[in-house]
């Protein structure tokens, strides 16, 4: 029997973490535009990458 599931990053569909690092990606660009600062830029995106550290390990996953 074939197994047709999505394959699952994190607890996680594919395409959920793909929008998840996109929209991620655009607010860091949209920060990185508007301030015009290398190191706001780079704290901001360092937040971005631990928040969605937190959430995945906050969501549930199926074992």
């Amino acid at each position: 029997m074939t197994d047709h599931r999505p394959t699952r990053i994190a607890g996680l569909d594919r395409v959920t973490a793909a929008l998840a690092t996109v929209t991620c990606l655009a607010f860091a660009a949209g920060i990185a535009a508007i301030t015009r600062s290398t190191g706001i830029t780079l704290a901001a995106c360092a937040s971005l990458a631990i928040g969605l550290v937190l959430v995945l390990n906050i969501l549930p996953r199926k074992t």
